[in-house]
This record gives C-alpha cells, structure tokens and sequence, in this order.
C-alpha cells in the first residue's frame, strides 16, 4: 500500500535508533534558528519536515506499524473538530 509521505525514503549505510533521527530534527532546527538567508531558511525549514518525516517512518518501522495512513487520517479528524484548519 503506498504511503502518503513527502520525501523518498532514505537509505542510510548505519542502523540508528529512533533517538538518533529525534535528535537530528533538533539538529536541523538549530540550523533553520541560526540561518539568517531567506533562500537558505526555506530550505532549512524543509529539512526539519524531511528529518521529521523520517522519524514518523522508522519510527513506524521499529514497531511494527503498516497503518500510518490511518494514523494520519485519525489525527486530520481530531484537529479538524479542534477547529484548527481554515477548511
């Protein structure tokens, strides 16, 4: 079943831990606060949704979990009646 993600899924040469890519969206939103160019903050800011995307799939991953899409639609549901999309 295809996911609903952004970004390809990477392929990275070491096992890491689910801390690690938590800590590398850290990293990417320290870089984003501390970049000063627009062009590059846009960038530094898809970074941190690539980095967190990749958190939420090896996070899936680790358990076990095929159901993200549903996951995603229940959360969709909860904060439309929150109110907090314009549509």
């Amino acid at each position: 079943m295809k996911k609903n993600y952004h970004f390809p899924l990477i392929n990275p040469v070491d096992f890491y831990d689910n801390q690690h890519y938590l800590d590398h969206i850290g990293e990417e939103m320290k870089e984003f606060e501390e970049e000063q160019d627009l062009e590059k903050k846009k960038k530094e800011a898809v970074d941190i949704l690539h980095a967190s995307e990749t958190f939420v799939r090896k996070y899936f991953e680790s358990i076990g979990a095929d159901d993200f899409d549903h996951v995603r639609r229940t959360i969709i549901a909860k904060n439309r009646k929150r109110g907090y999309y314009k549509h």
